[in-house]
């Protein structure tokens, strides 16, 4: 299978590139998700083309809960990702914050290899470059394998999709975890100083090799500048 590639690969060709939402000087929305998108795929985002896109609405929707809206992702034997167009400068806004959990692990996944590369919960930070088939990007994993956190591999898949692995099969299931990156960093680390923008986000939520079910949501996706200290 050619997943990781095609996934990223077919936004990348022709970018339209949206607005997010800007909130101060030191802060961008990606999404926090709204309360009108309930029971529906959330505004501004889609997959790879239109038919994915209609796949998609039986893996993703917004759900509200006591007042509060998120993204829901269940997946059962789908490999579908959601995206979404932006342009962000990382060299003003290098943090990426979001919140996610996950319910259901896609148990026998482990995303060094084709045949078990499988992701309870990921978000991409994605690059494009020249070689429009293989474009720049960074893959954060909440992995229902036991590899450790902080541990860095690329996608069997595309080799300029490098993933970081930020939680595990024994991080706490049914519990919303807070995350922090630094992509400049992560970025500068894997490719060197010559910045690109971001050009797109996107979410998967996938158990298409495992054949298992993979349940996990996500919430408040931004983008923060650095702190500055005295």
């Amino acid at each position: 299978m050619r997943k990781q590639c095609l996934i990223v690969i077919c936004w990348v060709i022709s970018l339209v590139v949206l607005p997010i939402v800007s909130l101060g000087a030191g802060m961008l929305v990606v999404d926090k998700f709204n309360i009108t998108d309930e029971g529906k795929l959330p505004a501004g985002w889609k997959s790879r083309n239109n038919d994915m896109t209609e796949k998609a609405r039986s893996v993703y929707k917004v759900v509200v809960e006591k007042g509060n809206a998120y993204l829901l992702a269940h997946s059962r034997g789908e490999a579908i990702q959601l995206g979404k167009e932006l342009e962000v400068d990382i060299e003003q806004f290098p943090i990426l914050e979001w919140k996610w959990k996950v319910d259901k692990l896609c148990d026998g996944a482990d995303e060094r290899y084709k045949d078990t590369g499988d992701s309870p919960a990921a978000i991409y930070v994605v690059f494009p470059t020249w070689k429009k088939w293989n474009p720049r990007a960074i893959k954060y994993v909440w992995s229902a394998s036991k590899l450790p956190k902080g541990f860095v591999t690329k996608s069997p898949y595309a080799s300029e999709t490098k993933i970081i692995i930020l939680e595990n099969k024994n991080s706490p299931t049914g519990e919303w975890i807070e995350e922090r990156v630094n992509v400049r960093a992560d970025y500068q680390k894997f490719w060197g100083k010559k910045l690109k923008k971001i050009k797109l986000i996107g979410l998967m939520t996938d158990s298409d090799n495992t054949k298992k079910e993979a349940i996990a949501c996500y919430d408040d996706i931004v983008m923060k500048g650095e702190e500055k200290r005295d």
